[in-house]
C-alpha cells in the first residue's frame, strides 16, 4: 500500500487551474466563472441532501458490468458516495486517481467507497481499466442517483456553446442521457442506517475535498 501520509489533492488541483486559468482566454474564463457564480446564487447547494438526511437507496452498474446495491454495501459498513463528472474532466481525474491512492485505508479502517458519474458504461469500464481503479466506478444513469441526492443542474445555452466549440465535450453524448446534465462534484459519507453523516459539495468543479479528510471520518467512526 502506497504511503498517504504526506499526499494533498489540492496540490495536483491547483496545477489544473493554473494550467486551464492560462489556457483560456479571458472570455472564455468569464464564461466558466459565471456558471459557478450562478450555481452558488440561485441556490443550488440548498437542493444537495444534507447531514442528518435518509441517503436515497441506488442500484447501479459497476466498471465489470456487475448491479451494486447500497442497501448491500451498508449492511457491512459505513458507505462513502462520491459523484464526478467523467473521464473528460481533469480535475475530476485527479480526485478518483486519489481516492484510489485512500481506498485500501478506508477499506482497513471499516469503510467502503463507490463513486459514480453519468458517463456512459464504454468510458466507465475504460476509465476503470486504464486507472486500475480497486473500487466500484459507478454508472449513474441519466444522473437518477445524483437528482435523488439533489446535485443535478442542467447546462445553460451559453455553457453548452463553450464546452462544444472550445472542449469538443458534447455532455449529452458523453453521458448517453437525455439531457445536458451534470452533477455538482460532491463527497457524502453515510452511516448503517442509512443516514447522511457528512456532506462535501462544491458548485465550483476545480476544488474537491481531501480523501484524507474523508478517511478521518471513516477512522472516528469506527472508535465510536
Amino acid at each position: 500500500m502506497k504511503n498517504t501520509a504526506n499526499f494533498q489533492l489540492e496540490t495536483r488541483l491547483k496545477k489544473h487551474r493554473d494550467f486551464w486559468g492560462s489556457k483560456l482566454t479571458p472570455a472564455e474564463n468569464e464564461t466558466m466563472e459565471r456558471h459557478i457564480e450562478f450555481l452558488r446564487e440561485s441556490g443550488a447547494l440548498d437542493k444537495v441532501l444534507r447531514k442528518g438526511d435518509q441517503a436515497p437507496e441506488f442500484n447501479l452498474k459497476n466498471q465489470n458490468g456487475e448491479i451494486i446495491s447500497s442497501s448491500e454495501l451498508l449492511k457491512q459498513s459505513p458507505l462513502v458516495v462520491s459523484f464526478y463528472r467523467g473521464s473528460w474532466c481533469p480535475y475530476c481525474v485527479e480526485e478518483i486517481k486519489a481516492l484510489n491512492l485512500f481506498y485500501p485505508e478506508i477499506r482497513e479502517n471499516g469503510g467502503d467507497l463507490v463513486v459514480l458519474s453519468p458517463q456512459s458504461f464504454s468510458r466507465t469500464e475504460k476509465q476503470a481499466e486504464e486507472l486500475h481503479l480497486k473500487y466500484n466506478l459507478l454508472v449513474d444513469d441519466d444522473s437518477k442517483t445524483g437528482k435523488a441526492f439533489g446535485l443535478v443542474y442542467e447546462f445553460p445555452q451559453y455553457l453548452k456553446d463553450l464546452y462544444l466549440e472550445r472542449f469538443n465535450n458534447n455532455i449529452q453524448e458523453i453521458n448517453e442521457g437525455s439531457a445536458w446534465e451534470l452533477p455538482i462534484p460532491a463527497r457524502f459519507v453515510i452511516g448503517q442506517d442509512g443516514k447522511i453523516l457528512d456532506v462535501m459539495a462544491d458548485p465550483d468543479y476545480r476544488f474537491r475535498p481531501e480523501p484524507s479528510a474523508t478517511l478521518t471520518l471513516i477512522k472516528n467512526l469506527a472508535k465510536s
